[in-house]
C-alpha cells in the first residue's frame, strides 16, 4: 500500500564470549521506549539499558530493526540490530550475561570470503599492545580508541583491558588500508568491530567504528508509518489546519472542477476518481487556502492497496472547501493519502 521510495580462537575467545555483556548490577531495566527519527526504530527494556550504559551511539549506532526473534548459532534469541552491531537477549542467563554482543567483525570478514586466520602476523612492537593470542599489534590512535571504552563490570571508574576485550574483542589483523564506500581508509579488524582512521577529523572522532550492522544485516527500511483514519485526520499546513470533510468515489471528476471534457464527462475504463473535500478547522475564510495550498497539494498523492501510486490530478475551491482529485484503480478498496509534512491517512470510501 505504501509508495516505493526513491573462526573462533581457542580458549581465550570462548572465555571472552562469557564476558561480552558484563555490566554493573541494576535493580530495574528501563522499560520506556527511546525512539530515533533518524531510522524510525525504538529501543526499550534491557536492550535500551545496555545500549545507553555501554557506549550508545558511537559504539552501537542507531537501531536499524525492531527487536525480534532470530536464530543465532542454531538457537532462537530476541535480537535487535544496530548500525554497528547486534545485541542479543539471553534471559536464561543471570546478569551480566543476559545481553551478548554479536561478533560482527568475524561475521563480516566471513561474509566477504576473507580468512582472517590467514592475515599476516607480526612481532611485538614498541609502543603497541601485542596480542599473542592472535599475533597482532594494536598501536597509535586505534589503541587509544580501543582502550577508551569497555563494558563496565568491575565497579571501578575507567575501562580496564578486560572491559575493552569484552566490548571489542581481540584484533583479527594488523592495521591495513582498505576501500570502504569507494574511499581508502586505514582500518583494523576486531572480533566485534572495525576501527577506521579518519585523520581529517579532530580527536576523538579521528577513529570511528565501522557500520558492520548495516553491512552484515543490510540497512533496513524504517517500519511503515501507521496511517491515520480519515475520520480523525488533520492536515497541518502553512495557512492552518484542514480536516477531511468528505471522501467520494466517482467515475468522473466533479462538475465544474476541470473544463477538460475528457476529465469532466468521460469515465476511464478500469479507473475511478477519488475526490477528497477539505475544510478549514478554524472556520476562517476558505479563499485564503487556495493559493497557499495548491503548490503543496501538487505533491500530495495516494497509494492504492495494489501499491499503485496516483499523483494529484486536480485541485480547486468549491463551496468553501478545497477539493483534491486523484485517478485510482477501480479495484482499489483501501487508499492511503500522503500529504507533504503529515502522516499518511487511510481512506476507505
Amino acid at each position: 500500500m505504501f509508495p516505493r521510495l526513491r573462526r573462533p580462537i581457542p580458549v581465550l575467545l570462548g572465555i571472552l564470549a562469557l564476558c561480552v555483556s558484563l555490566l554493573p548490577q541494576h535493580t530495574e531495566a528501563q522499560t520506556a521506549q527511546r525512539c530515533f527519527p533518524e531510522t524510525g526504530f525504538c529501543i526499550a527494556g534491557r536492550i535500551r539499558e545496555f545500549w545507553e550504559q555501554n557506549g550508545g551511539l558511537p559504539v552501537f549506532g542507531y537501531p536499524i530493526t525492531l527487536q525480534q526473534e532470530e536464530t543465532i548459532e542454531g538457537q532462537p534469541a530476541q535480537v535487535q540490530w544496530f548500525e554497528r552491531n547486534r545485541l542479543e537477549l539471553h534471559p536464561e542467563n543471570e546478569r551480566p550475561y543476559d545481553v551478548l554482543i554479536g561478533r560482527l567483525g568475524v561475521d563480516r570478514l566471513e561474509q566477504q570470503g576473507r580468512d582472517w586466520f590467514a592475515f599476516p602476523r607480526s612481532e611485538p612492537q614498541e609502543g603497541c599492545r601485542f596480542f599473542a593470542e592472535t599475533g597482532h599489534n594494536v598501536c597509535g590512535d586505534v589503541l587509544t580508541a580501543w582502550r577508551a571504552r569497555g563494558l563496565e563490570f568491575d565497579g571501578t571508574s575507567g575501562a580496564s583491558e578486560a572491559e575493552n576485550l569484552a566490548l571489542f574483542g581481540l584484533p583479527l589483523g594488523d592495521a591495513q588500508v582498505e576501500m570502504i564506500d569507494g574511499q581508502e581508509y586505514t582500518v583494523q579488524w576486531f572480533e566485534r568491530a572495525r576501527f577506521e582512521l579518519h585523520p581529517e577529523n579532530a580527536p576523538p572522532y579521528n577513529v570511528l567504528l565501522g557500520l558492520l550492522g548495516n553491512e552484515v544485516h543490510g540497512p533496513a527500511a524504517p517500519p511503515p508509518p501507521q496511517p491515520i483514519p480519515a475520520s480523525t485526520a488533520r492536515i497541518v499546513t502553512s495557512v492552518g489546519t484542514l480536516v477531511i470533510d468528505e471522501v467520494q468515489m466517482a467515475d468522473r471528476f466533479p462538475l465544474g472542477c476541470d473544463p477538460n471534457p475528457f476529465y469532466c464527462d468521460l469515465p476511464q475504463e478500469g479507473y475511478q476518481m477519488l475526490v477528497i473535500w477539505l475544510a478549514r478547522q478554524d472556520g476562517g475564510d476558505p479563499g485564503e487556502i487556495g493559493g497557499a495550498l495548491f503548490g503543496a497539494s501538487k505533491e500530495a498523492y495516494v497509494v492504492a492497496d495494489d501499491d499503485a501510486r496516483s499523483d494529484r490530478r486536480l485541485g480547486g475551491l468549491q463551496q468553501g472547501r478545497l477539493v483534491v482529485v486523484f485517478i485510482t484503480p477501480a479495484s482499489a478498496r483501501t487508499l492511503t493519502l500522503f500529504w507533504p509534512g503529515n502522516p499518511p491517512i487511510t481512506l476507505k470510501p
